[in-house]
């Protein structure tokens, strides 16, 4: 009878300390490229509090668009025992390296939006980023079919800008081989900044003479920096222009005229998806996928959702009627 009571004590201490094994808080840390940015704030919130409605805590710093302060900013992050590292990176080509001692440490590697290149990634969460390009090439090409196109990459550095890129060329490669478009230019915008974009734009009416009918923009940044060069010539409203992110500036410019549409990323549903994942990869569970994408080293599972493109007439029945942003935030 001692035995027996001995070994259900033992099994009952047993029990105890693997529930709270199981139970002790899930620390993801959260590393964003640059918090300055509108789009990365929204991001951010939404993150965290979906994470802890899981039961997770979040670490999150920002990089502020600098490589190596990302880099040590995890090097922080791992040494504070977390179990899952978010990681939107500002350089896909550089953590390799960081992500490797991450591993190391048994810590599950989560890419957010941005694939990481060359790394050992457990995942990635974003958007499907070709289709991004396609439909800023189609909202373009819809407005103006035909004439001087320029094509205004996003960050050299960023993978997914070389997507989106993909994704454009996809639409307009057939229609540059008929001649019905000619590009006159094509520069990539460090970091997406909008006041490169406005010096990019200023030296590509220059060289052609004001004589540009079509911007393939890659974000609202790039778009709000060009427009603001092509406002300067008298050209706003003129000139078809694309974006991305749905910022407030571009969803204003877009009821005013001055840009054509916006590919809005509907946030929620990939913040609360990447919450999600990253729980589970803490706790070791099963996570879904609907995509695999190489990046040079692996095949990385993936989960990708759907892009929208918006243009005036349906801004009521998505940025709106998702609250991204309020109807008196837009039109006041």
């Amino acid at each position: 009878m001692k035995i027996k009571s001995a070994l259900l004590t033992l099994a009952t201490a047993l029990t105890v300390l693997s529930s709270s094994a199981y139970s002790k808080d899930l620390k993801i840390g959260l590393s964003i490229d640059d918090l300055r940015l509108e789009r990365w704030q929204k991001d951010r919130d939404i993150f965290v509090k979906k994470a802890e409605s899981m039961g997770a805590k979040v670490f999150v710093q920002s990089a502020n668009g600098d490589d190596s302060a990302q880099i040590s900013q995890i090097e922080n992050m791992i040494n504070k025992d977390i179990d899952v590292l978010v990681i939107i990176p500002h350089n896909g080509e550089v953590l390799s390296n960081v992500i490797a001692e991450a591993k190391k440490e048994g810590i599950k590697v989560l890419a957010y939006d941005r694939l990481i290149n060359n790394a050992e990634l457990d995942f990635y969460v974003s958007f499907d980023n070709e289709k991004v390009g396609e439909l800023q090439a189609k909202s373009v090409v819809a407005v103006k079919p035909e004439g001087n196109y320029f094509l205004m990459g996003g960050s050299p550095v960023d993978n997914n800008a070389k997507l989106f890129r993909k994704g454009q060329m996809k639409v307009l490669d057939p229609l540059i081989k008929t001649g019905k478009i000619k590009v006159v230019g094509d520069q990539w915008v460090d970091s997406w900044l909008a006041e490169k974009a406005l010096q990019i734009m200023e030296n590509a009416l220059t060289a052609n003479k004001n004589n540009i009918d079509a911007v393939v923009a890659s974000n609202d940044a790039t778009a709000g920096g060009a427009i603001q060069a092509l406002s300067a010539q008298g050209l706003s409203g003129k000139v078809a222009i694309s974006g991305q992110d749905a910022d407030l500036a571009a969803i204003k410019r877009i009821v005013s005229g001055s840009q054509t549409m916006t590919v809005y990323k509907p946030i929620t549903k990939l913040a609360d998806k990447a919450a999600q994942i990253a729980v589970q990869l803490g706790k070791n569970e099963k996570v879904e996928s609907n995509a695999e994408l190489n990046n040079g080293l692996k095949n990385v599972p993936a989960y990708l959702l759907d892009p929208i493109a918006v243009d005036k007439s349906n801004l009521d029945e998505t940025i709106i009627q998702d609250g991204f942003h309020t109807k008196e935030s837009i039109y006041q």
